[in-house]
Order: structure tokens, then C-alpha cells, then sequence
């Protein structure tokens, strides 16, 4: 099927367009070579600061339906500080801490570094697998084998 881009108005292959769910025909009203045209001019206009903070705000509105200032004050309730470890913002992973949250509810935790945010997801959120792991840690703490 062949499908009009609204941008440079050119039937082009449906294939070429993103899919869009909440759209009646299923596709995008812009094709991916516009898309990525207006993406990348719209960053070359900003300065890396500004196109970091602008996908930031993009990014935890989308997933987490949190603004910018929301994390920032989750930031200062934590005291700059993983949930988890406690090391400081300034140690973590690109200075950031990260989003928890549930994965069945959807609902946001807390912040924490990269090493417990990814350590989480590993143990599946799973309460046994991490008291195993604490009970496997405990049993070889300062054992070699």
C-alpha cells in the first residue's frame, strides 16, 4: 500500500512510514526519512546540554509519566543519593541516578545508580532471588575458590 508523507508529500511505500498505533491507518502521517531529517536538524540546533535535558524530559514523561522537576525533587529527597548503595549522584554512571520502578504496576520507587537499577533487574525484582543471593554472598564472603 502506498501512503502520502504530510511533510514532503510524497507517496511513498508504507513501509517507509513509523507505525503508529493511535492512528486509523495504522502508520505515521510522516515518513522515517522526514522524521529523521527533522530530528537531526533539531538537534544540531541545540547545544548538547540542551538536547540532553530535552530528550530527558521526553524520556521520563513517556516511560515514567514524570516531569523533569519531579526526578529533580526525588533527587534532593534522596539527598543526591542511590536508594539502594548510597553512593552519591557524582559517582554513579554518567552522574545520573535512574528510575525504579515496577514492573507490574508501572509504579516509580525510587532512583537508583546504574549498578542496583540494572542488579534489580537481573534478580527480576524477585524477593527470593535476592535473599538467596544475600544467603550465597554471606556463605563465601572472603573465600576464594
Amino acid at each position: 500500500m502506498s501512503l502520502s508523507c504530510s511533510s514532503c508529500k510524497e507517496e511513498k511505500d508504507e513501509s517507509l512510514f513509523p507505525l503508529a498505533t493511535g492512528k486509523a491507518r495504522g502508520y505515521a502521517w510522516v515518513c522515517k526519512a522526514c522524521k529523521k531529517s527533522k530530528h537531526q536538524a533539531k538537534k544540531a540546533s541545540m547545544s548538547s546540554e540542551d538536547w540532553f535535558l530535552t530528550q530527558r524530559r521526553y524520556w521520563l514523561k513517556a516511560e515514567y509519566g514524570l516531569s523533569l522537576e519531579d526526578h529533580n525533587n526525588k533527587v534532593k529527597e534522596q539527598d543526591h543519593k542511590c536508594a539502594i548503595c548510597k553512593c552519591d549522584e557524582t559517582e554513579a554512571f554518567k552522574g545520573l541516578l535512574f528510575v525504579d520502578h515496577c514492573h507490574t504496576t508501572g509504579k516509580v520507587r525510587g532512583l537508583l545508580c546504574h549498578h542496583c537499577n540494572t542488579a534489580l533487574g537481573k534478580f527480576r525484582d524477585s524477593k527470593e532471588i535476592l535473599s538467596s543471593a544475600i544467603d550465597y554472598v554471606e556463605k563465601y564472603n572472603g573465600t576464594a575458590n
